[in-house]
């Protein structure tokens, strides 16, 4: 089971959008008012087209991910506080889309070439983009980068399904295999090049799993669901060994979890619906990620341990939301709807005490 394809697991998408009636601020944002109390929601905007989608943000507040172009394609973004979404290009075909960034605004993803294989991706402002390379399978995936450079995700071998993989910051790629089970997928890694992801043990059981040098892989358990297509994914890590990502529940429900050495995982519920999923987690122990709310909208939330889960809201006139990520000053981006339909990226920053 994958975060990618991951049946009753699977990431569900919402649609985003922006009030073209509001004013510009810097770099083309528009502050936003139906956020969570406490926060900011500003839309960043597409790239000429009628989504665009948050994937990661740095400490310094740089956003990237993916967007329509004018053109109609979907093409990688960078965007700084201040200034326009940057087209990233892609590596010759007609899609990229951008999963990671760290704190020198290296970035990391996913992009078709020009005989529409998928491949992964480093992108520098000195150097623009190049493939990573593969084990001679498609498709391939970077889907995280630590501050020193370490970038893990996916790749499949020309007669294989998908195994872990670490491009290491000295240029070398490695293949962490897919620790014992069906295939293996790497979402999240830390600056102790802790790793953390799925691996599928049968057709669609997943387990949640951390991994390093030194200790090797490690199940971390799930919620207490037991049937063939239960399971759990770990989507990210942060400094201190601590992982989020989703499980299935005893009550059959997917919900997001928190793990550490010492809690175990626990379930962090959910906005009153059925399903949440955890996507990111910053060294202070937030998580953000997305839940269906009583009404049945997917709505980003903010976890913490004191206040629990709480909603982070849309843009002006929208109903649902997703958190992607999360930074260590407690900024979330990720995406929003409003009545237009439309889909833009969003940045929800705390106010200012």
């Amino acid at each position: 089971m994958t975060r990618v394809a991951l049946s009753a697991l699977a990431v569900v998408a919402v649609v985003a959008c922006a009030d073209s009636s509001r004013p510009l601020g810097p770099g083309g944002a528009r502050p936003q008012v139906s956020a969570m109390s406490g926060y900011t929601i500003v839309d960043i905007g597409t790239l000429g087209g009628n989504f665009g989608f948050a994937r990661h943000i740095n400490d310094s507040g740089l956003v990237v991910g993916e967007s329509r172009t004018a053109a109609g394609q979907t093409h990688a973004f960078l965007w700084r506080p201040g200034d326009q979404m940057i087209d990233l290009g892609t590596l010759g075909g007609a899609f990229s889309g951008a999963l990671g960034v760290n704190n020198d605004g290296v970035v990391v993803g996913r992009s078709t070439n020009a005989a529409g294989e998928r491949r992964a991706f480093r992108w520098t402002s000195a150097e623009g983009m190049h493939d990573l390379g593969s084990l001679g399978g498609t498709p391939t995936d970077a889907d995280a980068i630590n501050s020193r450079g370490d970038i893990v995700g996916s790749s499949r071998p020309v007669d294989g399904d998908f195994h872990a993989v670490l491009w290491t910051r000295a240029g070398s790629m490695r293949d962490l295999g897919t620790f014992g089970g069906v295939n293996a997928q790497a979402f999240g890694i830390n600056n102790l090049e802790q790793i953390t992801g799925g691996r599928d043990v049968g057709d669609f059981f997943s387990t949640a799993f951390v991994w390093s040098e030194k200790d090797g892989f490690r199940d971390i358990g799930n919620l207490g669901g037991t049937g063939p297509t239960d399971g759990a994914i770990g989507n990210d890590i942060n400094e201190r060994g601590d992982v989020t990502g989703n499980s299935i529940t005893a009550a059959e429900e997917e919900h997001a979890f928190f793990w550490s050495e010492a809690v175990g995982m626990l379930d962090l519920g959910t906005l009153g619906g059925g399903s949440s999923v955890g996507i990111a987690i910053n060294s202070a122990r937030q998580v953000a990620g997305r839940s269906r709310s009583a009404d049945g909208h997917a709505r980003a939330f903010l976890w913490t341990s004191g206040d629990g889960m709480r909603d982070l809201g849309t843009l002006a006139g929208g109903q649902n939301s997703i958190a992607h990520a999360l930074n260590n000053r407690g900024q979330v981006a990720g995406r929003s709807d409003v009545a237009s339909g439309e889909i833009h990226a969003v940045v929800w920053t705390p106010s200012a005490p």
